[in-house]
């Protein structure tokens, strides 16, 4: 993916991208190289920084790993404590507060627009709820919680414009939510 490509992306597209291919993967994995600990000296972290560059360098969905983290305002100026998209904390916020604010605020406009399905099950049967804006999605899939937490509801999902299961980018599902009766 072009970084052009990912400008014109939406966000759910982008995040299953770097889900599905980038080369840090499990981010928990790579923590130390990508985000600085905090009694880390200047010159490790100097090395470190450079090493995720480089692992960044060669990942086919570095483009959109970074525009993930100029909408979501990952990183700031006064600080240089992480590397995403091969962009440190620092550069990031220079981008995104300096050269692209614009271009960053239409991207956050449209992805609040974009559009999702809820499915629950009930036990008179399955809901579907087709072209909900992310608002609505979180206002009837914390209702679906609380059901599911009574028992009335169960196999609660949500999937972007294209099939893809996003659940887990709600934050209805991701507070206290149990695995089970969340489709996965």
């Amino acid at each position: 993916m072009t970084s052009t490509q990912a400008q014109r992306t939406r966000r759910t597209v982008l995040q299953a991208a770097v889900t599905a291919g980038a080369r840090c993967g499990d981010r928990e994995v790579y923590r130390d190289l990508l985000e600085r600990a905090r009694n880390v000296p200047p010159s490790t972290w100097a090395a470190q920084r450079e090493a995720a560059r480089k692992l960044c360098s060669g990942c086919p969905i570095r483009a959109a790993c970074e525009e993930l983290a100029l909408r979501d305002g990952t990183g700031n100026r006064a600080d240089d404590g992480l590397v995403r998209g091969g962009r440190t904390g620092q550069e990031l916020a220079i981008a995104r507060e300096i050269r692209q604010p614009a271009r960053l605020a239409a991207a956050a406009t449209a992805d609040r627009h974009e559009r999702f399905t809820l499915a629950y099950t009930l036990t008179t049967g399955p809901i579907t709820k087709k072209g909900l804006r992310r608002e609505a999605v979180e206002r009837i899939g914390a209702m679906a919680m609380r059901g599911y937490d009574r028992g009335e509801v169960w196999d609660i999902a949500v999937y972007d414009a294209i099939g893809d299961d996003v659940t887990d980018d709600f934050a209805f599902a991701r507070e206290d939510c149990p695995s089970q009766g969340i489709a996965a």
